[in-house]
């Protein structure tokens, strides 16, 4: 019902207009040409809300009338835009809350992809939206069910019928009480429509979506949901003890301890990012020897990022994508440099053999052969290594996805693609996959003008020999 609403609303829109120009609404916005966007709007010549690759905040000057009156519509056509730069104002309106649902749901699910700025966006949303009294209301939702109700106490074939249907029905529910009082207090089961009372569905939406978006999101957003769940948990009815603070990881350290159980390496990483080193205090106290892992700093002199570096089996590597940009060799995902700054670039074979910086290399597959033996068997492997599994080595795989030759971007916060710096010949070179559902790392063949993302090793001193690998 809610699409056939949008619809008909935009197509009242449309016939309101005396004169459209789509045409030129699309070329403006996509030229960028705000002022000429804005003027084919507000003389009412747009026959649909058009977005393109507006930025957020352009979009808003563009259409912000339209967002406020038509919020829902809005929302289906410029999903982003509509989220990031309307969406706190969106939820701090009474009468929106089936767009302000939308806009959370949009956030909750960008956010679990890692995407920083969909978290720290969906905190001011969260905010404004559990200020908006009118939310909070329970709701009656219609639930189609069976009930017992009381037969006719006039006797005639109506009742006769209805005592036959009694004892058909108790008979077919094994109901011997009911059976019984067939006879005395006859009943039929009938099929019905009642109302039940449900809370606030955007309420369950955002307390639903914390609490599994804590754990879905990679390690290191994991903090930015914590935040937001312990601000919004006593108006979301949260229990304290599902709560993700220090006080949960001093519950979950003592749990392991009583039973005697060793320390999920993703849950214990993903508390030390956000509270290392007070995570290292509880374990003190509680006499672990396990502590967070200590990553060391490799600082591209290139462009001063700074990258942690984490030795694992002997092999010291990057546990962050690399995020070096070479000209014309180098893309964010669909090409916006927010996303660079989440997953780090995409490269082809030829670009990412000289992406590394100098005192590295481009993982090599015989490095990657090691890492998965490592960590169980390729077979099983990603589940110890990616950044929403239990990554039980800090490896971090996050799901960048990866573009094909002509630079359409796919399945990011799906999978990960990482190069190796081996050749196959037949314009293929040799990459590493693994998916955020599945346990496998697998070793494909892939054409070298994909862009995919980089793992860096840090180069091995002459003296430096690395341990052989050993599945656990």
């Amino acid at each position: 019902m809610k699409n056939l609403r949008g619809v008909l609303c935009v197509g009242v829109l449309a016939l309101s207009m005396t004169a459209f120009a789509q045409p030129e609404l699309h070329e403006a916005i996509d030229a960028g040409d705000i002022a000429t966007a804005q003027k084919i709007v507000k003389k009412g010549a747009a026959e649909e809300i058009y977005c393109g690759k507006l930025s957020a905040e352009d979009a808003v000057k563009v259409y912000e009338k339209i967002f406020k009156s038509m919020p829902y519509e809005s929302f289906s056509n410029c999903q982003s835009q509509f989220s990031y730069g309307y969406g706190e104002k969106v939820c701090a309106n009474a009468k929106a809350m089936d767009a302000c649902t939308e806009v959370i749901s949009y956030l909750l699910f960008e956010g679990e992809n890692g995407n920083v700025k969909a978290t720290e966006t969906l905190e001011k949303v969260a905010k404004a939206a559990l200020k908006t009294k009118a939310y909070a209301k329970a709701v009656k939702v219609p639930v189609d069910t069976s009930m017992w109700f009381a037969c006719p106490k006039k006797k005639g074939p109506a009742r006769e019928a209805c005592v036959d249907e009694c004892y058909a029905q108790a008979n077919k529910m094994n109901d011997s009480l009911r059976t019984e009082s067939c006879g005395t207090n006859p009943e039929h089961f009938v099929d019905t429509t009642i109302k039940v009372t449900r809370p606030s569905p955007l309420y369950e939406k955002l307390r639903t979506g914390l609490l599994e978006g804590y754990w879905k999101t990679p390690k290191s957003n994991a903090e930015r949901f914590a935040k937001i769940m312990q601000a919004s948990a006593k108006t979301l009815s949260i229990p304290d003890t599902s709560v993700i603070n220090l006080a949960y990881v001093d519950r979950w350290a003592a749990k392991h301890k009583a039973d005697s159980t060793a320390l999920p390496g993703g849950e214990l990483f993903r508390f030390c990012t956000a509270w290392q080193p007070a995570v290292d205090s509880i374990l003190t106290a509680k006499e672990f020897e396990t502590r967070c892992p200590v990553f060391e700093s490799f600082v591209d002199n290139r462009d001063n990022q700074t990258y942690k570096v984490k030795e694992i089996n002997g092999t010291r590597w990057f546990v962050e994508n690399l995020n070096y940009a070479i000209e014309d060799k180098s893309m964010c995902y669909d090409r916006e440099d927010e996303n660079c700054k989440i997953y780090g670039r995409l490269y082809t074979q030829e670009s990412a053999l000289m992406a590394c910086p100098e005192g590295t290399h481009l993982a090599t597959d015989d490095d990657w052969k090691m890492l998965e033996i490592y960590a169980g068997g390729a077979n099983t492997a990603a589940e110890r290594l990616r950044s929403n599994g239990s990554d039980d080595y800090a490896f971090t795989a996050a799901f960048a996805g990866y573009a094909n030759k002509n630079g359409i971007s796919v399945i990011q916060g799906e999978g990960a693609y990482f190069w190796t710096s081996k050749d196959v010949g037949d314009g293929r070179g040799i990459a590493r996959s693994m998916f955020a559902t599945d346990k496998e790392v697998s070793s494909i063949p892939v054409d070298k003008k994909f862009w995919l993302s980089v793992r860096c090793v840090v180069d091995a001193a002459p003296a430096e020999k690395a341990a052989p690998a050993t599945a656990e």
